[in-house]
């Protein structure tokens, strides 16, 4: 019999014999662990503690010839890489108590000045297993209206943002020939191709919640 084919979790899989706290920012912290496997066999390992996160794929129907639908990219610099990277949307789940998808709303508005009434979660990954446990949720978004927030000002690297429409096949064969490297990036545009070719339901939409 074949093992069912998810990821379990596991807190208990192996016994934490000794934690060391290397560092702690605003954003995430790094333990040094010492672990023990069923086995006895021990090992340390470094991880990283990092606030969960959501990423959009905002769609219009596309006037392009080939095209049928455009993708909402937003371009800044990312130190780690040293790169200026085309990505889409995204953000930390760093509000408490915010509903994933008003996040992503938030995010979608932040980040490009755009706002969306419809809403589909499409996958989630782990987005670097083996040293973080940092969950992203990635969203299409339809429906979108450009409504600069009024109360938002990006600093620093979002200071630079640029905010472009591309046909969605354009940017599938950018990632395809390995021009593209944003992890939300590449994820979210080939989980949007399966997505529309699959067909979306209705049953499948996330209401964004009513607030004041």
């Amino acid at each position: 019999m074949k093992p069912e084919l998810r990821d379990i979790p596991a807190p208990g899989h192996v016994r934490l014999t000794d934690r060391v706290e290397r560092f702690r920012g605003p954003i995430f912290t790094i333990f040094d662990d010492e672990i023990e496997f069923a086995a006895g066999d021990r090992a340390r390992r470094q991880w990283m503690n990092h606030d969960d996160a959501v990423a959009i794929v905002a769609l219009r129907p596309s006037e392009s010839p080939g095209e049928d639908w455009d993708v909402l990219l937003i371009r800044q610099y990312r130190h780690a890489p040293r790169r200026i990277m085309w990505e889409i949307p995204a953000g930390l789940r760093d509000a408490e108590g915010e509903a994933e998808v008003l996040t992503a709303a938030r995010e979608l508005q932040e980040e490009t000045d755009y706002v969306a009434t419809s809403w589909y979660r499409v996958i989630n990954f782990v987005t670097s297993p083996g040293v973080s446990d940092e969950d992203l949720g990635v969203f299409l978004a339809f429906d979108l209206t450009h409504r600069p927030s009024p109360s938002f000002t990006r600093r620093e690297e979002e200071a630079e943002i640029v905010v472009e429409w591309f046909g969605l096949n354009a940017v599938t064969n950018a990632v395809l020939r390995q021009e593209l490297s944003s992890p939300s990036l590449v994820a979210g545009i080939l989980a949007a191709n399966v997505s529309l070719s699959r067909g979306l339901k209705a049953d499948d939409e996330v209401r964004l919640p009513l607030t004041n």
